[in-house]
């Protein structure tokens, strides 16, 4: 009971998958970058309403959900980033069978994923010590007329 039978791969179907680990390396930087643009517009706009209203105490609150969403991402980042060697291993060896000199590094996705993860750590944490220590220092007054 060994391995079952694999298709001899044919320079059509190397071609076929070369081409579709080109195209996903594609799709994936896009989608990363518009991810990011998203995320940190949708913080910004979440801290900026935070800071708009610090008269209101439960508004730290608020701040959880992007603290939450931090994290999900910053660990579905770091699990993509470590899936990605398999197939950049796998795109090297096609690239090789066909006689190609080169292939996308998919080293770039890797890092890039690791720094997106990284950062998005930093929010997280930094958000979490605005909601545990910001309201604990006392808040100035408004001037007075």
């Amino acid at each position: 009971m060994g391995e079952p039978d694999r298709p001899v791969a044919t320079d059509d179907m190397l071609w076929n998958q070369y081409e579709l680990h080109v195209e996903l390396y594609k799709e994936y930087l896009d989608l990363l970058l518009k991810f990011n643009a998203f995320y940190y517009a949708a913080t910004g706009a979440i801290l900026s309403y935070y800071f708009s209203k610090p008269e209101l105490p439960w508004m730290k609150y608020s701040l959880l959900f992007p603290v939450l969403m931090s994290g999900g991402f910053a660990g579905l980042f770091w699990y993509g980033a470590l899936q990605s060697e398999a197939t950049r291993l796998d795109i090297f060896a096609i690239r090789d069978k066909l006689g190609l000199y080169s292939a996308p590094e998919y080293r770039v996705l890797k890092i890039l994923l690791f720094v997106s993860a990284g950062l998005m750590i930093i929010v997280a944490v930094a958000m979490l010590g605005i909601v545990i220590f910001v309201h604990q220092l006392p808040m100035p007054l408004p001037p007075s007329k």
